[in-house]
Formats: structure tokens, C-alpha cells, sequence
């Protein structure tokens, strides 16, 4: 196709639009993975609660069962179990940062989207007023000192890491999804490594009453 001036504003157009298109889709997308936090945490809870009772067992009858499965097996389950809630409560620390950061999004989605439309409509008034007057006002909102603002009052390290975060993934539209799917990694990751630490304290555990 030839290269015609007058068709830029509308390639510009249709571009912005399928862009803005394929990353609404992609949030929404994101948006939907992050709900396999729930799941995750309910097994978490669940496992954690069993591994409780069957630590209680232990200490409760360790005069029986240290003589079936020995010093070592005893000590080997035992330190099994300890894995397995350690993994578990970490799993249930990024499941709670995930749905701290779920809230606080939606809530700064509702608030952040009111506020915009309030604005909007005194732009269009305040530009038809600059072009009765023959000038130009930069009427747009200032990102820059809306997060500076923000953070303010926010600890030295809590605004030392935004300002981090936002450098690294400030170009990202996806940026509200980033630090959540990290989250939701790390929450699924730990609740792995439970399991198996349970699985594993199994394991140990018939290895050692067998010898």
C-alpha cells in the first residue's frame, strides 16, 4: 500500500486500538490465573492442619514409637514435618501478599476509574475555554506527582522498592499483574514443596519402621 500522509492519523488509530485490545485481554487473562490462589491456599491450609495433628501424634507417643523407629527415623520425620510447615506457612505468607495486592488493586481500580471520569469531564470544559482564548494547557493528569504523593508517607524501603519496581516494569501495561502472578509463583511453588516434604516424611517414615 502506498505511503499516504493522510491516512497516518488513522493508522495510528487502529494500531492504538488493537494494542489496547490485546492488553485487555491479556489482563483479563492474568486476571483469571490469579484465582487459582484460593485453591492453593485452601490445600495449603489443609495439609498444614494435618501435618499439626500428625506432629501432635509424634510428640504425643514418641515413647512408642522412637523404639519402632529408631533415634534416627524419630529425628528424620520429625525434621520432615518441621520442612513441610515451614513450606506451608511461606506458601500462606505470598498467599496473603496476593490477595492483599487483589484488593488493593480492585479497590484503586473503582476509585482510580471515578476519579478519571470526574476529571475528564473538566478537561473537555477547561480545553474549550483554552481554545476560546487561543491557547494550549497541558490539562492531563500528572502520574509523576500522584505517585510521589502516594509514597510520601510511606517507610524509606517501601518507597525505595515502588520506585524500583516502577523503573524496572513502568512501561509494562501490565504492570498491575506483575508483582501478583510473582506472588501467585511463589505461593503454588511453596505449596509444592509441602507436599513433598510431606510425601517425603511418609517416606522416611516407613523406610525407617522397616529396617
Amino acid at each position: 500500500m502506498t505511503h499516504d500522509p493522510r491516512i497516518e492519523p488513522l493508522l495510528e488509530w487502529n494500531r492504538l486500538a488493537r494494542e489496547n485490545a490485546e492488553n485487555a485481554i491479556v489482563s483479563s487473562m492474568l486476571s483469571a490465573t490469579s484465582r487459582a490462589s484460593e485453591p492453593i491456599e485452601t490445600f495449603t491450609t489443609w495439609l498444614l492442619v494435618g501435618t499439626a495433628a500428625v506432629a501432635s501424634f509424634l510428640l504425643g507417643n514418641a515413647d512408642k514409637l522412637v523404639p519402632i523407629l529408631g533415634d534416627p527415623g524419630f529425628r528424620s520425620v520429625g525434621a520432615a514435618l518441621c520442612v513441610s510447615c515451614l513450606f506451608g506457612l511461606l506458601s500462606k505468607v505470598f498467599a496473603l501478599r496476593h490477595k492483599m495486592a487483589m484488593e488493593t488493586g480492585k479497590a484503586v481500580e473503582k476509585t482510580f476509574g471515578e476519579h478519571l471520569a470526574k476529571h475528564e469531564e473538566e478537561e473537555d470544559k477547561i480545553q474549550e475555554s483554552a481554545s476560546a482564548w487561543g491557547i494550549t494547557l497541558e490539562s492531563g493528569i500528572r502520574m509523576d506527582r500522584v505517585l510521589k504523593e502516594f509514597l510520601a508517607p510511606m517507610p524509606w524501603w517501601i518507597r525505595w522498592t515502588a520506585m524500583r519496581y516502577l523503573k524496572k516494569h513502568g512501561n509494562n501495561p501490565q504492570v498491575g499483574h506483575i508483582s501478583r502472578i510473582k506472588s501467585l509463583t511463589m505461593q503454588g511453588t511453596f505449596a509444592f514443596l509441602q507436599a513433598i516434604s510431606f510425601l517425603t516424611f511418609l517416606a522416611v517414615g516407613f523406610h525407617a519402621a522397616a529396617i
